[in-house]
């Protein structure tokens, strides 16, 4: 999710911190865990899951400006895709994912 705060709150923290930087946009990201060492042998991707921390998601705000790309995750079906998985849930329901390297040339390039 993209979002800028409200002016408001802006005045607030510079009340508070007259000398802080605020990012005009911020995203909040929901983190996965590193890359492991080797790719997955039948799909030639590395396979993560959801980085978690004390039973809970890590997830963070950070600035637009630091984001450099996005990549591409497909689901692990395994041997059959449940039924109740949607568009709208699946990065919630699905355990595991690959990151699609093979999306773009910049992608195959950085992931590689």
């Amino acid at each position: 999710m993209i979002f800028s705060l409200h002016k408001r709150t802006i005045a607030r923290i510079r009340s508070a911190r007259p000398d802080a930087t605020i990012p005009k946009h911020l995203a909040y990201v929901q983190w996965f865990t590193p890359f492991p060492n080797t790719i997955d042998d039948a799909h030639f991707m590395y396979r993560i899951r959801h980085a978690v921390k004390d039973g809970q998601r890590v997830a963070t705000i950070v600035p637009v400006s630091t984001i450099r790309r996005s990549v591409h995750l497909i689901p692990e079906f395994g041997a059959e895709i449940p039924s109740h998985w949607t568009t709208d849930n699946v990065l919630d329901e699905c355990p595991a994912f690959f990151v699609n390297s093979f999306t773009d040339k910049h992608t195959y390039m950085t992931v590689y």
